[in-house]
């Protein structure tokens, strides 16, 4: 159980479809009641865990792919897998720092800590994602059916699902949550993980045309980006590169909220994992300023 935080569910009642498509699967009601408790207890655990290392002196390790690593990252995973194995030993299990594990009907997608980097640099802005997803009835995998995006620093967790999407916060409250109307890019505030400026940010030409015709611009981003989207704080977060534990947890958290959620090339952000997340209304504006930016040598990108 999430310590102070109210534990009443995101509402149950599944409103009207949007006019576009939904990447997460239904959660039903026997299936809220279940998870969305344990769901809690496993957020309780990665603040516990993380809490003690945040703001201290940490060794700081290089993956294969560049990407930081600290014993928080490493810890904080086991310590959700521990817990899972114990409650529901036959799921599978999918976690950025230790692999994959075989089982079902549902799989449990962790990302301990979401921005390492943030974390390292003693940024607040650092989470952890958690997904629950449930095998398809195609046969075709598993489709995210639960996701939460958690904010230790904050002491405030966002869970989401078809049916909505809940902010609750370590004081006891809580609250439905929906994205804001914005229907002009030129109106909306923009995030993503970091700038176009220099040679982190993958797709560089796509973000700045996107954010040369926003409102405002701001690289707030990692899991916050969506926390922001989602709760109704900014319209448009991009990533045009992640790993499938970055996508799992948004996915439910943003469509729950009333946003709408794509791949980078306005696909299936589970096949090609990169996310556009925005309000809704503007999306299409954000993936035609993608399309059309020039790929690095001038061509475009498509």
């Amino acid at each position: 159980m999430l310590e102070g935080l109210a534990r009443i569910d995101p509402p149950a009642r599944e409103r009207a479809a949007p006019p576009w498509t939904r990447f997460s699967g239904a959660l039903s009601g026997a299936e809220r009641r279940e998870f969305i408790p344990f769901l809690h207890r496993l957020v309780a655990c990665a603040f516990a865990t993380i809490r003690p290392h945040f703001l201290q002196a940490l060794a700081v390790e290089s993956k294969p792919d560049r990407s930081p690593v600290t014993q928080a990252d490493r810890s904080t995973e086991l310590a959700l897998r521990q817990l899972i194995q114990q409650r529901y030993p036959g799921h599978a299990l999918l976690g950025e720092e230790y692999g994959a594990r075989a089982g079902g009907p549902y799989r449990w997608v962790l990302d301990p800590i979401d921005g390492t980097r943030a974390f390292i640099s003693n940024c607040f802005l650092f989470g952890s994602l958690i997904a629950l997803e449930r095998e398809a009835q195609d046969g075709t995998g598993f489709v995210p059916v639960l996701g939460c995006i958690a904010h230790c620093a904050a002491g405030a967790a966002l869970i989401g699902h078809r049916g909505g999407t809940a902010l609750y916060r370590s004081d006891g409250s809580q609250r439905p949550v929906r994205v804001r109307p914005c229907g002009r890019l030129q109106d909306a505030t923009v995030l993503s993980s970091s700038s176009w400026v220099g040679g982190e940010q993958a797709n560089a030409a796509g973000i700045e045309a996107v954010a040369r015709a926003a409102g405002m611009y701001r690289t707030w981003g990692d899991c916050f980006g969506y926390f922001s989207l989602a709760t109704g704080g900014a319209d448009v977060m991009l990533d045009p590169q992640l790993g499938y534990w970055d996508v799992a947890a948004v996915v439910p958290v943003v469509e729950g909220a009333g946003g709408r959620v794509t791949s980078w090339r306005g696909g299936n952000p589970l096949a090609e994992p990169s996310l556009v997340a925005t309000a809704g209304a503007l999306h299409d504006q954000v993936l035609e300023r993608l399309r059309d930016a020039p790929a690095p040598g001038g061509l475009i990108c498509i």
